[in-house]
């Protein structure tokens, strides 16, 4: 039986193996950068939409609001008008 060499399959697998290590390597970056622009967007999207309701005028309060008192009596629940106070 002849004994053959084979040579350079040792650095070839070694070589693919690197280039798949590199290949990895270059995926999850590419992943990272997605991800951090991603949220990039939406922190921005959340901001704006902070500073757009920082600015945005504020609902006037209906005028016949009223509070309402509740204290209960021995034949049940009575609801009155608060009184305001005047000064």
């Amino acid at each position: 039986m002849t004994a053959t060499a084979e040579f350079g399959t040792g650095a070839l697998n070694a070589f693919l193996r690197a280039l798949a290590l590199l290949g990895l390597a270059v995926g999850a970056a590419l992943a990272f950068m997605f991800a951090f622009a991603a949220a990039l967007v939406v922190g921005l999207m959340i901001a704006g939409a902070a500073l757009a309701m920082r600015f945005w005028p504020r609902r006037a309060k209906p005028a016949g609001a009223e509070v309402l008192e509740a204290h209960r009596t021995p034949d049940g629940w009575v609801v009155e008008g608060a009184a305001k106070r005047k000064s």
